[in-house]
């Protein structure tokens, strides 16, 4: 998924609008609506750091989908186990197939989240953790 795409659907999944999203994250929305519509490059790491807090998406997550981070082998060895989980519970999430019936409300604990990408894991066979 394009990276455009990406940050319109988390702006979508979390029912916020353009001018919303301004509010809370002190990002112009003019910027916000030509990174959804991919006519800006690459958006800095701190505009991705306020994104991450208003969409409710782990900072790494959309620094890999804006292509700053590769994801390998070396990335794994420096997450923390929170970090991996949260990480994993994003793929999960953002898996059109298996969207949730309703969207979250609320965060969920770490231990919740884990059970979810182990139910996940069984089912579409992918290992995530």
């Amino acid at each position: 998924m394009h990276f455009s795409n990406y940050l319109k659907n988390l702006r979508i999944k979390n029912e916020l609008t353009l001018r919303e999203v301004e509010e809370k994250s002190g990002i112009s929305f003019s910027y916000i609506s030509q990174l959804e519509k991919g006519s800006k490059v690459r958006p800095h790491p701190d505009i991705l750091k306020k994104l991450a807090v208003v969409y409710h998406v782990p900072y790494i997550t959309l620094l890999e989908q804006a292509g700053y981070i590769q994801e390998d082998a070396s990335l794994e060895e420096i997450l923390t186990e929170k970090q991996k989980i949260e990480r994993a519970f994003q793929k999960v999430i953002d898996d059109p197939d298996y969207e949730f019936g309703t969207r979250l409300k609320g965060e969920l604990d770490l231990e919740t989240k884990k059970l979810i990408i182990e139910m996940y894991q069984k089912i579409t066979g992918k290992k995530l953790l």
